[in-house]
């Protein structure tokens, strides 16, 4: 099914991964600073698994970005055209 929500959170799994990557952050050290095993963290980021509230806050606090710009820029992702390269 392709809903609302299941775009939206692989919107959300692909920012959250473009973050990291800019900052420099591993998933490991990610996990760590979230509380988290890696393995649990992977499964957030590859749509395995629905993150959990907790820790998508835990996730924003330890990437230092806000909840709202987070969600923000997966939204924008929404609008935009699709990439074919990607």
């Amino acid at each position: 099914m392709d809903t609302y929500t299941d775009r939206m959170e692989a919107a959300l799994s692909k920012q959250i991964r473009v973050e990291i990557v800019e900052r420099g952050i591993t998933q490991k050290a990610l996990a760590e600073s979230m509380g988290i095993g890696r393995p649990s963290l992977n499964h957030y980021l590859t749509g395995h698994r629905s993150m959990t509230a907790e820790s998508f806050f835990k996730l924003t606090e330890a990437i230092g970005v806000a909840p709202s710009v987070l969600l923000g820029k997966a939204e924008e992702r929404l609008t935009e055209r699709p990439d074919p390269m990607a």
